[in-house]
C-alpha cells in the first residue's frame, strides 16, 4: 500500500516538485488546497485532510507575498501563523505527522555565515514573524528551512 502525502498549497512549487519525483506504486502525493482546504479559514482544514486521509501532511501552503505582508499583518498572521496551527491541530487529531516548510525569513540576515536550523530566529518584517509564529504551533513535527 503506497504513503499517502497530504501537501497543502495544491498549486505550489512543492506539489509540482514532490509529485514529479514520487514513485507512483510507493508514494502518493494528494494536492490540498482552496477551496477545500483554505489557511485563511481555519475550520476548513481538517475535515479536508481527513477526507483526503494521508499518512504524512507537508504543509507547504503560505502567505508568501512578502512585501504585501507590511500592508496587511492580520492576513499573513491568519494564513502563516493560525492557518499553520490547524494544519498542526488537524494532524494530531488524525495521528499523522507534519512536514512544516519554513522559510529563511524567520532570520534577519546579519549573520555573516550561512544560517543553521539551531541559530536563533529574528524576523526582520512581518512575512518572516508570522512564518515564525507558525512554527510555534508545530512543536513535535519537522521542521525544514526552504
Amino acid at each position: 500500500m503506497p504513503i499517502r502525502i497530504a501537501v497543502t498549497g495544491k498549486n505550489g512549487q512543492a506539489v509540482r516538485a514532490l509529485s514529479e519525483t514520487a514513485e507512483s506504486e510507493k508514494v502518493v502525493v494528494i494536492p490540498v488546497g482552496r477551496p477545500e482546504l483554505d489557511l485563511g479559514i481555519p475550520k476548513t482544514v481538517e475535515p479536508a485532510l481527513r477526507a483526503v486521509a494521508p499518512d504524512i501532511v507537508v504543509n507547504a501552503a503560505a502567505y508568501t507575498a512578502v512585501d504585501q505582508a507590511e500592508r496587511e499583518p492580520e492576513i499573513a498572521n491568519l494564513v502563516n501563523a493560525v492557518g499553520a496551527g490547524a494544519v498542526a491541530a488537524a494532524a494530531r487529531t488524525l495521528l499523522v505527522p507534519v512536514i512544516h516548510l519554513s522559510t529563511d525569513y524567520v532570520f534577519d540576515g546579519d549573520k555573516k555565515s550561512a544560517y543553521v536550523e539551531e541559530d536563533p530566529p529574528s524576523p526582520a518584517n512581518v512575512y518572516g514573524a508570522t512564518k515564525l509564529a507558525g512554527e510555534s504551533w508545530l512543536s513535535g513535527t519537522i521542521m525544514m528551512n526552504t
